[in-house]
């Protein structure tokens, strides 16, 4: 979780599971910002008035614009919506440099003015965007033409478990991605053997896989065991990840 920091321009993320500071960034806002939305490695801040991108893995920092109308931070872009001219405005800053351009110009019925963007919305990792185009019951979709991230691993939860693993006690690993996936993980003893391969799909973009300590045979494993992880990006797009470590059978 993103929160503004103490000093002007940074921003804290917090471990929701443990409550500590795991990173502590200085995005060069000239303001304390008032909205801040994270997808991927990238960071939206915002100051009303003034808002720009921080990409967390090469620590660019890119101006976007802003005005008063609610904005939505995607994988690689930023879509506002004009409250003057009713335009849908999308912002591509994947390369580095913010280039705006108008996607569509939403219908006058039903025109909403409010705080909320109800009549569109983005899948912030997909890239697709929905809008109501002013026909009773119909939505429109569209793709934003931004290229997606490739598969990454956010964070990771796979310690071991103590005088386990059991099949009432499993291993039971979780690996946040940055977007759905296929995913295979084995298993392998120390000499190279692969004891046991568990396969299935991501529930939203988390990898949650049980093993019990029983090899495909079976019959109970003692040990210390590698695992790999392959995960295929279900949307095709960039290469398979893997990962890898290590886990411990008493």
């Amino acid at each position: 979780m993103w929160t503004p920091g103490s000093t002007q321009g940074s921003v804290v993320g917090k471990s929701l599971k443990t409550g500590q500071t795991v990173a502590t960034l200085a995005t060069g806002a000239p303001c304390t910002p008032s909205d801040i939305q994270a997808v991927n490695t990238w960071l939206y801040w915002s100051c009303g008035s003034t808002a720009g991108v921080y990409d967390r893995a090469t620590n660019r920092k890119i101006t976007v614009p802003a005005d008063q109308g609610p904005a939505r931070l995607a994988d690689g872009f930023l879509l506002r919506e004009n409250r003057t001219t009713h335009e849908l405005l999308l912002t591509d800053f994947h390369t580095g440099t913010a280039a705006t351009r108008t996607l569509v110009k939403l219908p006058t019925t039903d025109q909403n003015t409010g705080g909320s963007n109800g009549r569109w919305a983005v899948d912030r990792f997909g890239g697709h965007i929905a809008y109501l185009n002013g026909t009773y019951g119909e939505v429109s979709i569209v793709r934003s033409g931004v290229p997606a991230s490739t598969l990454a691993q956010t964070e990771a939860q796979t310690d071991a478990v103590q005088g386990g693993p059991t099949k009432s006690n499993p291993w039971q690993p979780v690996w946040q991605l940055n977007k759905p996936a296929d995913w295979t993980l084995t298993l392998t003893d120390s000499s190279g053997t692969v004891v046991r391969s568990l396969t299935g799909s991501t529930k939203g973009a988390a990898v949650r896989a049980a093993w019990d300590g029983y090899g495909a045979d079976g019959r109970r494993v003692t040990g210390t065991y590698t695992w790999k992880l392959t995960a295929e990006p279900r949307d095709e797009v960039g290469p398979a990840l893997t990962v890898t470590g290590t886990t411990t059978v008493n």
